[in-house]
């Protein structure tokens, strides 16, 4: 099927960067291989002028971004709470990304100790949104026992629905057909966090602001108006869904008024979600089932999820943005989850749009 071109008549914003995805990573690396990489920014960030700094509150984790790019800086600000400003507030963790270093390919490190990561050579926001969560997330697991989902929420008829998938397999789509209910509401569409209470799950927003897929518009052509007035990244050829991985940057609030948005939800169910051809549409999962499917993390490489786009890959509990992976403690969490919650699977590659979303909202009805 031809591509149907989906044009904004204006957008008050949209760069285009050089890379346009996730960069190779190194997660491991020493203190002292950190150190010589800091130095190296620092040194990169004093010969400019143009240099920004600015604190993010995530779930009550201070991660700090120190940068030569306005971009990043720019979708940063757009994206996040503020930390409290005082001289006082030190950060928990530190992201320090340039541009313009001559001899080095594009490339992120990481390293655990000192909650320090680095870009180098890459202006793509989305991979530096997705380590300070991870970031933010290597505390709280450990810390304040936080679960951190990659996955997006949904409230409808007062019972909270988790969706959990692979990038590309239908989070966002499915999750903004259940708000789009009278009864609906949206919670997050990237990343949640939860606590484990009293048999319930509670789950937290960690995001001020959605960074959200433009191609989105092709089943939600609503959103047009929307995202011609927010922050755009890589929208190709004036085509919201031209390319698969353009972004932009929305606040939940515009989408259907504050009453339409919630930041924080019970939730009953989770869904996950695969995309294929060979698999049944929908299956109802016990707790052990469904933590094997997501400990393999097996899916299909889409646009914005990496390279070897139509390859299958494994990413465990779908989740790339963890930096460390406690197999333990998330095989604890996951199971906690599953105790006050039912799982089921939905393969959105062997029927439509609309058909997976009737199953998704009979399994929220009867959960």
């Amino acid at each position: 099927m031809a591509h149907e071109k989906v044009s904004p008549k204006t957008m008050i914003s949209n760069y285009i960067t050089g890379v346009r995805g996730r960069v190779e990573a190194d997660k491991d690396i020493s203190v002292g291989e950190r150190d010589r990489l800091v130095s190296m920014a620092l040194d990169k960030l004093g010969s400019s002028f143009e240099t920004y700094h600015w604190s993010a509150n995530i779930h009550g984790i201070v991660v700090r971004l120190y940068t030569n790019s306005f971009h990043l800086y720019d979708f940063w600000v757009e994206n996040w709470f503020p930390a409290p400003r005082s001289h006082t507030i030190l950060p928990h963790a530190m992201i320090y990304a340039v541009c313009g270093v001559e001899g080095m390919k594009p490339r992120a490190y990481y390293n655990h100790e000192t909650k320090t990561a680095i870009f180098v050579n890459t202006e793509y926001y989305g991979q530096c949104k997705s380590w300070a969560l991870g970031m933010a997330s290597d505390i709280l697991e450990t810390q304040h026992d936080v679960h951190a989902i990659h996955g997006s929420c949904a409230v409808i008829w007062g019972r909270g629905v988790v969706i959990v998938a692979p990038t590309g397999t239908g989070k966002s789509t499915h999750t903004w057909g259940l708000m789009g209910l009278a009864e609906g509401k949206i919670h997050s569409d990237d990343w949640i966090f939860l606590t484990y209470k009293k048999g319930l799950a509670m789950a937290d927003i960690s995001e001020r602001k959605f960074y959200l897929r433009t191609d989105m518009v092709k089943s939600f052509p609503e959103l047009i108006p929307l995202l011609e007035k927010s922050k755009c990244e890589n929208v190709m050829d004036n085509d919201f869904g031209r390319f698969g991985n353009s972004r932009a940057i929305i606040d939940p609030e515009w989408i259907g008024g504050a009453d339409k948005f919630v930041e924080r939800a019970v939730v009953k169910s989770v869904i996950l979600l695969r995309r294929d051809k060979e698999s049944p549409p929908e299956l109802k999962l016990n707790p052990d089932e469904a933590i094997e499917i997501l400990k393999e993390g097996r899916y299909q490489v889409l646009a914005g999820a990496g390279e070897n786009i139509g390859e299958f890959s494994y990413e465990s509990y779908y989740n790339p943005y963890l930096l460390i992976k406690r197999h333990d403690v998330q095989e604890r969490f996951f199971r906690e989850l599953f105790s006050s919650t039912s799982c089921h699977i939905i393969n959105t590659g062997v029927e439509g749009v609309e058909e997976s979303q009737q199953r998704i909202r009979r399994i929220i009805k009867e959960a």
